[in-house]
């Protein structure tokens, strides 16, 4: 196994097949594909929910073995915020495994962090291609965690199951991560169990998507769908989800 900062034990069958651990002094763009603007470039108007922000690459930082992404009160444009979105498309694509980070965020009305994957050769528009939220954190709803999927019926509506864990938000680094098989994908929290879907569940059972190579996306959003009513005053000074490392764990 390479070596590398201390997280929580995977089974002993598994090995570390890739890993940023953020020790240069930029994002290494052998790994990160950096996403910019409103979302109108990738097809996704306002990222297909309503945000608010204008992502730019000048809001990623990499130092002292951290990534910071920064969200912020800035006006670019017809948009009253900026702040980062990176994903691994067609540089780091994986079928099955450990997926964690270690990741530490801000807390203020309107923002909304996530770690979170989508396909990366869909044949299929999403949401029947699927999405596995590892986790996502909204500054509305600072005593809860969410951990979800997206998916389509079989009758091609989007569903989605998922479960929100109770959340301490003490300014500390935690480890999200899931582990991910044909039949399972189980979510936690320091390694603590908060979310579990089986293939078998009637819900999904029919339309089951997570068997192809998805990749990574890290982002804070600003406002929209989900991340609610902003709080000006606060994102007047920036905010940041800091990630110390992102590690994939598969079998030999």
């Amino acid at each position: 196994m390479l070596g590398c900062k201390q997280s929580d034990p995977v089974p002993k069958e598994t090995y570390l097949v890739w890993s940023d651990e953020f020790d240069g002094q930029s994002l290494d763009l052998d790994k990160w594909d950096v996403q910019t603007g409103d979302g109108a470039n990738y097809g996704l108007w306002l990222w297909g929910n309503n945000e608010e922000q204008w992502y730019q690459s000048s809001n990623i930082i990499v130092q002292n073995g951290r990534l910071k992404i920064k969200a912020v009160k800035e006006n670019v444009g017809s948009f009253e915020y900026t702040s980062a979105r990176i994903r691994t498309a067609n540089k780091g694509d994986f079928k099955y495994g450990r997926i964690e980070a270690s990741i530490r965020m801000d807390q203020s009305a309107g923002l909304w962090h996530a770690f979170w994957m989508l396909p990366t050769d869909a044949s299929d528009p999403w949401p029947i291609s699927g999405e596995i939220d590892i986790m996502e954190y909204v500054g509305n709803m600072p005593d809860q965690l969410l951990n979800t999927v997206h998916f389509a019926d079989q009758f091609g509506n989007h569903s989605s199951l998922g479960a929100s864990s109770y959340f301490v938000n003490d300014n500390n680094f935690h480890v999200y991560a899931i582990d991910w098989d044909e039949n399972l994908i189980t979510w936690t929290l320091d390694g603590e169990e908060t979310f579990v879907l089986e293939r078998g569940n009637a819900a999904i059972a029919q339309t089951w998507p997570f068997d192809a190579e998805f990749h990574l996306v890290l982002n804070t959003a600003v406002g929209g769908n989900l991340g609610g009513e902003v709080d000006d005053g606060a994102l007047a000074t920036p905010r940041y989800m800091e990630v110390e490392y992102v590690r994939i764990y598969q079998e030999e």
